[in-house]
C-alpha cells in the first residue's frame, strides 16, 4: 500500500537525524511539484530561538548538495510551518490552530539521547522520550492519518550482545540504561495508542548515527553525539592533561553498529510511503572497537593509553573525569560482548534500499573521525 500523502508533521528537525529527514521531505515536496506541507514542531534553546535554530539547518556547512539544486527557499517560505513546541509542555490549542482541518503523517524523531544511568537521566528520558511521545500522539490524533515513530536498534540489542527479533523478549535486568528501557516501553504503547485511534503506525530502529556517506559533502554531521562524544572528550582533555596515561575499560571483541545519517534518513522517508510496520536501519556488520577507539585516539594525538577488562583502581585525574562523564554514557556499549548472534535482520532494509548500496562505514571511519577532529568536535547546530 503506497502512501501518497505529502503533508507531514516532523519533530526533532534540529537534531542529527531529524534535520536530514527534513531535507528528504523537502525533496519530496520538490518532486511533488512543490505541493504539500511540512509542520515542524521545534523548541527554542538557551542560545537560540526556534526560528533561529531552523535557519541554522540551511547553513552552507551542513546542507547536502542536492538541496542547492532545488528552490529550497520557496519550500521554506510556502510549504514549511514552524511551531514553537516542547514535548514536556504541549500547547494543544496552538498546534490545532496551525493545523486547521488537514490530515498529516507524524514522523516523531525528537528524543533525548542521554545514555546515563543516574536519577537525572531517568527523569529526562521518562518525561521527554516516554511521556512526551504518548502525550504528543494523544494531542494530535484527530489531525493524523499515520504515525511513524523513530526508536532505536538498541531496543532489540541486549547487553549480552544478543540481537532479538522482538523487544518484548527483553528482560528487566538486560537494559544498559533508561534510554533503551523507555524506547522499548514507548514502542509498545505507541502501538497500543495507534490501535485505539485506528491509526496505522510504523516503528523505525536506527543504530548509532554517523556522518554522511551517500550525499555530498561526505562525513558531515550537524552534532557530535554518542560515539563522537568519546573523541570530543579526549580532544578537549588533551589540552588540559596533555597525553596523560589513561586506562580504558573495553571489551576487545565488541564493536559499534554505525549507520550514516543520510542513508538512515532516506530509508525512513522511503519507508513512510509504504506499509512497512517495523524497520531496522542498521549496518550489516559492526565496526570493531579495536578499530574505532585506537583510530579516534590516533587522530587526536593521544598515544598514552591501554585497554582494561576491569575498572582501574587508584584513578588519575583524567581517568576520574572520563568515568564520571563520557565513560558513564558509553561504557556499557564499549563492553557489550560480541556473540555469534549479533547481526540485525536487515532483509527489509535491503529491499527498500536496493538501489543504494549500504555505505562502508568501516572503510570510511578514519574520514568520519577526521571531519570531527578538524572541526574540534564543535556542533554545527545549536
Amino acid at each position: 500500500m503506497k502512501n501518497t500523502n505529502h503533508n507531514y508533521i516532523l519533530t526533532g528537525s534540529t537534531g542529527i537525524l531529524g534535520s536530514h529527514i527534513l531535507y528528504e521531505l523537502m525533496m519530496d515536496i520538490h518532486n511533488n511539484n512543490y505541493e504539500g506541507r511540512i509542520i515542524l514542531l521545534l523548541r527554542s534553546s538557551k542560545t537560540a530561538t526556534y526560528s533561529q535554530r531552523f535557519a541554522e539547518l540551511f547553513g552552507k556547512d551542513v546542507i547536502p548538495d542536492y538541496l542547492k539544486n532545488i528552490d529550497s527557499a520557496r519550500i521554506r517560505h510556502n510549504n514549511i510551518t514552524l511551531i514553537d513546541f516542547d514535548l514536556k509542555y504541549i500547547d494543544e490549542y496552538e498546534i490545532t490552530r496551525q493545523l486547521g482541518g488537514e490530515q498529516f503523517h507524524l514522523i516523531h524523531c525528537a528524543a533525548s539521547v542521554n545514555l546515563g544511568t543516574n536519577a537525572y537521566a531517568f527523569e529526562e528520558i521518562k518525561h521527554n522520550n516516554y511521556l512526551g511521545t504518548l502525550n504528543l500522539i494523544h494531542s494530535l490524533h484527530e489531525h493524523l492519518n499515520k504515525v511513524s515513530y523513530v526508536s532505536t536498534a538498541f531496543s532489540l540489542s541486549s547487553k549480552t550482545g544478543q540481537i532479538l527479533e522482538n523487544n518484548t523478549a527483553r528482560h528487566e535486568d538486560d537494559y544498559r540504561n533508561y534510554y533503551e528501557k523507555y524506547k522499548v516501553q514507548t514502542e509498545q504503547e505507541v502501538a497500543e495508542i495507534c490501535a485505539a485511534y485506528d491509526l496505522p503506525h510504523q516503528i523505525f530502529r536506527p543504530s548509532i548515527i554517523c556522518g554522511r556517506l551517500v550525499d555530498y559533502p561526505h562525513h558531515v554531521i550537524p552534532k557530535f553525539l554518542v560515539f563522537y562524544l568519546f573523541g570530543a572528550f579526549f580532544f578537549r582533555a588533551k589540552q588540559a592533561y596533555g597525553d596523560q596515561h589513561i586506562r580504558i575499560v573495553m571489551n576487545l571483541t565488541s564493536g559499534l553498529n554505525l549507520i550514516p545519517v543520510d542513508y538512515a534518513a532516506k530509508a525512513i522517508v522511503r519507508a513512510c510511503k509504504t506499509d512497512i510496520k517495523e524497520l531496522n536501519i542498521v549496518s550489516e556488520r559492526s565496526v570493531k572497537n579495536t578499530t574505532t577507539i585506537p583510530e579516534m585516539l590516533r587522530l587526536i594525538g593521544w598515544k598514552n593509553y591501554e585497554f582494561m577488562d576491569t575498572m582501574p583502581e587508584a584513578q588519575t585525574a583524567v581517568e576520574k573525569l572520563y568515568y564520571r562523564t563520557v565513560g558513564a554514557q558509553l561504557n556499557n556499549y564499549l563492553n557489550t560482548p560480541e556473540t555469534e548472534d549479533t547481526r540485525f535482520n536487515i532483509s527489509v532494509l535491503n529491499e527498500l534500499m536496493h538501489d543504494i548500496g549500504e555505505p562502508d562505514v568501516d572503510t570510511h571511519f578514519s574520514d568520519l573521525c577526521n571531519y570531527a577532529v578538524a572541526r574540534g568536535f564543535n556542533n554545527l547546530l545549536a
